[in-house]
């Protein structure tokens, strides 16, 4: 397994462990490099730089592992997939009072409801 894969899964623990909080997630994924590392280590990477305006919590945390435990380009494949199931409007609703993720839903919401 390479360097970012292993550092993403130990982030993820400390995350769950509430050790992190999603803003410092974010903070060190937006300080650390993809340099060298996969396909999809570095796409989850990008995930996690932007974990605010895409609604990542926790919760996901289970894609995201099952997706570093699988070939580079499966693993990419297999998160692709799981964007297409992500209910955003569920998400947005259940967040749309958080102080980190709030300000991010409000937005979301209304361009949901712009486009009926």
């Amino acid at each position: 397994m390479n360097k970012l894969r292993d550092e993403l899964l130990r982030v993820f623990r400390q995350w769950e462990d509430g050790q992190l909080t999603s803003q410092a997630v974010m903070n060190w994924a937006k300080k650390t490099s993809s340099q060298g590392a996969d396909v999809c280590a570095a796409e989850v990477l990008n995930h996690m730089r932007g974990l605010d305006v895409h609604l990542i919590t926790t919760e996901d945390l289970a894609i995201y592992r099952e997706a570093l435990t699988r070939p580079a380009a499966e693993g990419l494949e297999y998160l692709k997939e799981q964007e297409q199931q992500f209910d955003v409007v569920k998400r947005a609703t259940e967040l749309q009072h958080d102080r980190f993720y709030g300000p991010h839903t409000k937005a979301i919401l209304k361009n949901l409801d712009d486009r009926k």
